[in-house]
């Protein structure tokens, strides 16, 4: 069974960051996180590579931001991407959504 890996409090994420080494859980503070964007992305797939969707937390004080993939969070995604828009707003963090924009 699928488990969320980002929870949403008034001013606060808390985030299973699972690209790390060892992997973690990470309490992301509002004041903490610089911006929030959303973009689109080719995904690794079993036989190439598939048009996709991520999210990027970036956070003072960490060289890479941390990173979801739609693919791998499949059953959430739709639900990570109006909390993440919210909380944006709710705390003035620089909120990105590139994939709502058609060219």
């Amino acid at each position: 069974m699928a488990k969320e890996h980002l929870l949403f409090d008034k001013t606060e994420i808390t985030a299973a960051v699972l690209s790390s080494n060892p992997p973690h859980v990470a309490n992301l503070q509002a004041s903490k996180i610089s911006s929030i964007a959303i973009k689109p992305f080719d995904e690794k797939a079993t036989f190439g590579k598939k048009p996709s969707e991520k999210i990027e937390i970036f956070v003072r004080g960490n060289a890479e931001p941390i990173v979801y993939t739609k693919l791998k969070e499949k059953a959430f995604w739709e639900s990570y991407k109006t909390s993440l828009k919210k909380f944006a707003k709710n705390n003035r963090i620089t909120f990105t959504d590139e994939t709502s924009v058609e060219s």
